[in-house]
């Protein structure tokens, strides 16, 4: 049976999907360092869910390994990603890059990360949990008990799809994975037991337990049962048993101060308040009102190709929305046009997309600077996105297509005929070209 494989775009991966058991039932434990002694754990605690189940877990792991930790939950949140990348094959199975697994787990691309993917994978494999009345099954309705390894198998192969083994050579980003998910945990994601994911929130987060504190907190403030919740309230010391976090109210208060720190600022939540003494405490988030709606890739496209890095690009994209980023950078065009003289080019466009007024009436002096070679936008239209040829073969990039069809597609895409998501969907068409037929034939057969 054939392996399908996953086809991030990073443009458009601006939302994800969490599997709800994996985080229900804290699987992975957030804390980035535990001991060499944590070959185990066990827990039990009282579900808020609308059955009201005791929740029994029970993870072990391999002889000479540790439980799955820290930056393991987000390489599964990743594995999760791809899967759903891949349409859910009912072999479980799925080829991915390293690089777009990284991608679709929201990780920094570079060598660190890259060195992560292997113990994680194996951690994750190794690593067996037993869950007793608990896991829940969408398609019944009840609460079941399962032995599962998450991952039930994972390899390495190259391009020729013959076995390669990398035990002494590092991963780089062309490394490709063949990835067995265990058969309850892909069963719940073709059932739709899945919960949208920010990815742009989740790309601002620096540490694993941020990351995991995050996407444990949207299931809180997002439950099955129930309508959204903009307060949570919990016992602080289960609370922070849950995440993998053991010791004083004092001391996970410590732990738990940057994280909130970074939620806050990210503009996820408003407030964490702690409520009692001692033992005793509760710990209450406050969720903010509002999120930013994901960054448009047509206004993400106009920042990176004027040296704005991509995660800022993301970010002021997300914040200011489309209409402000193209007004922006017609104004930096026209002044980098004119020799305005700037310390940072970069720098320049972040100021006029932060104080757009500062920069409308100001006169040039001085020698014309030669142009840069920007893409040209096109006239702004409050009803459709700009097109841009960048945008296309950006999107385009990682598909495999002959380079005539390409041009052919992208000339389509930028006359409107097709949209953004037709194009990204071709990595998943069945008869590509079909398809390229299908679209020229809105165009009057041309």
């Amino acid at each position: 049976m054939s392996r399908k494989t996953a086809h991030p775009n990073s443009l458009e991966l601006t939302s994800g999907g969490e599997e709800r058991n994996l985080n229900r039932l804290s699987l992975v434990l957030a804390a980035s360092r535990i001991p060499d002694t944590m070959t185990s754990w066990e827990r039990s605690w009282s579900s808020t869910d609308h059955l009201g189940v005791t929740v029994h877990v029970r993870c072990v792991a391999s002889a000479n390994d540790v439980v799955p930790h820290g930056i393991d939950n987000d390489i599964l949140f990743g594995l999760t990603n791809a899967y759903i990348g891949a349409n859910c094959p009912e072999d479980n199975t799925f080829r991915i890059t390293a690089y777009q697994l990284l991608l679709y787990s929201a990780l920094p691309i570079g060598g660190h990360s890259y060195a992560t993917i292997q113990p994680s994978l194996t951690r994750l494999r190794n690593s067996t949990y037993t869950i007793q009345d608990s896991w829940y099954d969408r398609s019944e309705a009840t609460y079941q008990s399962l032995s599962t390894s998450l991952v039930q198998n994972w390899k390495v192969i190259d391009r020729r799809k013959s076995p390669k083994q990398f035990d002494h050579e590092s991963v780089n980003a062309e490394a490709l994975f063949q990835v067995t998910l265990d058969p309850d945990l892909a069963r719940s994601i073709r059932l739709g037991y899945i919960r949208p994911v920010d990815l742009n929130i989740l790309r601002a987060l620096s540490q694993p337990l941020t990351r995991t504190l995050y996407r444990k907190l949207e299931d809180e403030k997002n439950p099955v049962d129930r309508p959204v919740q903009m307060m949570v309230q919990t016992a602080l010391v289960p609370w922070a048993e849950r995440l993998g976090i053991n010791g004083r109210p004092d001391t996970i208060r410590r732990a738990l101060k940057t994280p909130h720190a970074q939620l806050i600022e990210s503009g996820f939540l408003k407030e964490v308040n702690y409520l009692g003494r001692g033992q005793a405490q509760t710990i209450q988030y406050v969720f903010a009102q509002s999120h930013l709606l994901p960054a448009r890739p047509e206004a993400v496209t106009a920042l990176t190709s004027r040296r704005i890095t991509q995660g800022a690009a993301l970010k002021y994209a997300a914040e200011y929305g489309l209409e402000a980023v193209q007004k922006a950078v017609r104004r930096f065009d026209e002044l980098v046009a004119s020799g305005y003289q700037a310390k940072s080019l970069s720098g320049l466009l972040v100021d006029i997309l932060r104080d757009p007024v500062k920069y409308q009436t100001i006169e040039v002096a001085g020698p014309v600077r030669p142009k840069l070679r920007m893409p040209k936008l096109l006239p702004v239209d409050d009803q459709k996105p700009v097109r841009t040829l960048q945008t296309a073969n950006f999107i385009l990039k990682k598909i495999v297509l002959p380079e005539s069809d390409k041009a052919e597609v992208a000339e389509l895409y930028l006359k409107g005929l097709v949209t953004s998501a037709e194009l990204a969907a071709l990595a998943t068409a069945e008869d590509p070209t079909a398809q390229i037929y299908s679209w020229k034939s809105r165009n009057g057969g041309t």
